[in-house]
């Protein structure tokens, strides 16, 4: 589904009513089911811009990119496409990969603060006290503070918690074809969207009238 074909898909639409994201996708893909979708009653707005990849960490990085192009998180949807998939055939812990990025974020965004203030309030207080265990004291509970604040700090601004970012998250396996749309009525946004989303092989960018045909 990551190339998308020029030919009519208003067939079997009626005329006059909103045609919803879900119906433009499984029309480009019947054979595929749905996985999981943020927003099961979204429909195309007057502007449109799609992207479809097959990557799940992609797709959760143009979410993030999609809704910080619009002030209504509402605006963005993601749509998963693929088949079921059996928990019981897997061995891991976390296909999902929810723990792993959480963990990922929080140590990547922690260890620059613990450095950063362990630094400061060490020297500060060597500076201050002339003493060597107080400072190597004071170091130790600034790297402590500096890795938690930083680390929250990373995981809340640099992780999405709107329920498109949050569709990102199931078994691989599961999925064939990602759906990230963002429907406005401003065309601007549209523009700032493209604009927005990150440099990425694996992501195909559609821009669609109301009725889901292509915009030249």
């Amino acid at each position: 589904m990551t190339e998308l074909n020029r030919t009519d898909m208003t067939e079997g639409h009626m005329p006059g009513t909103p045609l919803t994201l879900r119906a433009w996708a499984h029309r480009h893909a019947p054979h595929l089911t749905e996985v999981s979708n943020s927003n099961p009653n979204a429909t195309l707005a007057r502007h449109n811009l799609v992207a479809i990849t097959g990557d799940l960490g992609a797709a959760r990085v143009v979410a993030l990119d999609f809704e910080r192009s619009s002030a209504n998180d509402a605006d963005t949807t993601m749509l998963v496409l693929g088949h079921a998939v059996s928990r019981e055939a897997t061995h891991q812990a976390d296909p999902e990969g929810v723990t792993s990025h959480a963990a990922r974020r929080t140590v990547l965004g922690g260890i620059p603060g613990a450095v950063v203030c362990a630094l400061i309030i060490g020297l500060g207080v060597w500076f201050v006290t002339g003493s060597a265990p107080a400072s190597i004291a004071a170091a130790v509970g600034g790297a402590l503070f500096g890795f938690y604040v930083t680390a929250v700090w990373s995981f809340v601004i640099g992780t999405g918690q709107t329920e498109a970012y949050q569709q990102g998250f199931i078994d691989p396996r599961a999925a064939d074809a990602i759906v990230i749309a963002i429907t406005v009525d401003d065309h601007a946004l549209i523009d700032q969207a493209r604009q927005t989303v990150s440099a990425d092989d694996t992501v195909r960018l559609y821009e669609l009238d109301e009725r889901g045909q292509l915009v030249e």
